[in-house]
């Protein structure tokens, strides 16, 4: 019978996404990316002028008299053959708003969410036997992340962060599993594609590197010249398209200059995350990380499951001896060092985002250690709380999932999951 629980496990999260993807844009966000994606298959330019998605979005770039979507591009791009495909059928955002969101959310943002849990199925399947805690991992990222509440919207965090993952688990598998260079190459497309949807990927770059590079693995040097060229690719690539637009290699949300024009939120620099050190003392940076970890947005309030996760991982990560060591410092370096960055070079978590949507991009590959940092806990105390986690952070992901976008200024103030309930009048 615990064979068909990770298909089942699979199944259920399919069905949710096909239950609960959106039929319309819920924020800036994801029409900045949609009035791009409208713009090159309606239009055949880039500049979203004119667009019926640029209607509902203030992520635009001014360069040479046009708007651009500031957004990384590949999820647009992702999505610009199943928008053509609804076009030739008649559904366009202008006409049909409810069906061409909810098909190029759903065929892009859905898809691949879970091919990256099918993908995450595939390889726990070398390091936890036990079918039950492959299917619990998959249940957990699927219902109960900060990833469940945008994993139903157009947004860039959920594929992003499954790229991510990807990478992680084939270079994971070249260097414990037998995996060839054809596995190191797909890392790095996979790290590449990650970093070209989500810009704070890149950190990740170096720490996997180094993880192809440390002693104990045969033909390093010449894994190490394939996953250097792979994300070369993508880091030209995306230098390219900047260059194209802007005249600057420049990520565009890191060249102030491109949002100083009238109407412009951006053009106070504190609101421009990345691109600024908005905090005017150490206790000022200090209020706003207890607000994004543990305060009214804070990740392990949203998922309070990752908090078990993380102190797993600091365990096993100072292990002399643990099997996955190596990995769990791979994983987690890079992911401190980013979530620094953001409370660093942030004041506004996310804007108006269930949580610090952000922090999406690094969660499913932590939880690929869920079943090790729950062997970590000794006691029958921590076990228990383990678990009471677990349950919590399934309703806390749904709740998300029902309007990841709200503005929460009509609402008042607590958290994230209460202004939700609020705003459909459960509370």
């Amino acid at each position: 019978m615990t064979r068909w629980l990770v298909p089942a496990a699979l199944a259920a999260v399919a069905l949710f996404l096909v239950v609960a993807t959106h039929t319309r844009q819920g924020g800036w966000n994801d029409a900045s990316r949609l009035a791009m994606v409208e713009a090159i298959v309606e239009h055949g330019h880039m500049w979203v002028d004119g667009t019926h998605m640029s209607r509902f979005t203030g992520d635009v770039a001014r360069i040479d008299g046009r708007f651009y979507s500031d957004k990384p591009p590949a999820l647009a791009f992702l999505a610009v053959p199943v928008y053509a495909a609804e076009t030739a059928l008649g559904i366009t955002f202008r006409r049909d708003l409810a069906r061409a969101y909810y098909w190029t959310t759903l065929l892009t943002v859905g898809v691949t969410t879970v091919a990256g849990l099918v993908m995450l199925a595939w390889f726990l399947h070398r390091i936890v036997p036990d079918p039950r805690w492959r299917a619990a991992t998959v249940l957990a990222i699927g219902f109960g992340t900060l990833n469940t509440a945008y994993s139903v919207t157009f947004s860039n965090h959920p594929p992003s962060a499954t790229a991510l993952l990807v990478g992680f688990l084939l270079l994971w598998r070249w260097r414990r599993f037998g995996g060839g260079l054809a596995s190191v190459a797909g890392s790095a497309l996979a790290t590449g594609l990650a970093a070209l949807t989500d810009h704070g990927a890149a950190f990740y770059m170096p720490a996997f590197l180094v993880y192809v590079l440390w002693p104990g693995s045969s033909r390093r040097g010449a894994a190490a010249l394939v996953f250097a060229a792979g994300t070369a690719v993508a880091i030209a690539g995306y230098a390219a398209y900047a260059i194209a637009l802007s005249g600057s290699p420049l990520p565009l949300p890191l060249q102030p200059r491109l949002f100083d024009y009238p109407g412009s939120y951006f053009a106070a620099r504190a609101h421009l995350a990345g691109s600024t050190l908005p905090h005017d003392s150490l206790a000022s940076l200090v209020r706003y990380a207890g607000l994004c970890l543990f305060g009214y947005r804070g990740l392990f309030v949203i998922t309070p499951l990752l908090l078990f996760v993380v102190w797993g991982m600091l365990r096993i990560a100072a292990s002399g001896d643990h099997p996955h060591r190596v990995e769990a410092r791979v994983a987690l370096v890079p992911t401190v060092v980013l979530v620094g960055y953001y409370l660093l070079t942030s004041s506004d978590p996310g804007g108006n985002a269930y949580g610090v949507r952000w922090f999406c991009l690094f969660i499913p590959m932590l939880y690929v250690f869920l079943t090790d940092a729950y062997q970590m806990l000794r006691s029958w105390l921590g076990r228990v709380l383990f678990w009471l986690a677990y349950v919590v952070s399934i309703p806390l992901g749904l709740i998300g999932a029902m309007d990841p976008w709200l503005d929460p200024t009509p609402f008042g103030s607590g958290f994230a999951w209460v202004l939700v309930l609020r705003a459909h009048h459960w509370l």
